[in-house]
């Protein structure tokens, strides 16, 4: 192998181990994320009922 080849050959394998830790990284920032107490889980399971009625209300009010 000549010179250009085992530095191509090198620079693929630091792309690739880099690449790899970032990607590794990510993810422990975001289980660290979601089992942190800031993190907040809602579900809307009534979100198809809701109605928004506060236009109704301020009608009411102005009038």
């Amino acid at each position: 192998m000549n010179y250009k080849t085992k530095s191509l050959l090198y620079f693929c394998g630091f792309v690739a181990a880099s690449a790899l830790y970032y990607v590794v990284e990510q993810h422990d920032n975001f289980q660290e994320h979601l089992n942190s107490k800031s993190y907040v889980e809602t579900q809307f399971e009534d979100a198809d009922d809701y109605v928004d009625d506060s236009e109704k209300k301020l009608e009411e009010e102005i009038k």
